[in-house]
């Protein structure tokens, strides 16, 4: 199968971005939440900080879930 976007430049520009950037937002959002997992997992954090940093990776991953977006492979 095969599939063909077409965008109409410069006015689409942002679109554009969009759809051939996706692999790179994907990588940015990998490496935060293996970032946020090594804290929790690693680091001696406090009560507070451990929670606060489970909290954004667990917020993340549901903003992820909620979009049916897979960051894993």
């Amino acid at each position: 199968m095969k599939a063909t976007l077409i965008f109409n430049l410069p006015e689409e520009s942002h679109e554009f971005d969009n759809a051939t950037q996706g692999s790179k937002m994907r990588s940015v959002l990998w490496d935060f939440d293996q970032w946020l997992r090594s804290k929790v997992k690693y680091e001696d954090l406090t009560d507070e900080q451990y929670q606060v940093y489970q909290g954004c990776r667990d917020h993340l991953r549901t903003l992820l879930y909620e979009e049916n977006l897979d960051i894993e492979g």
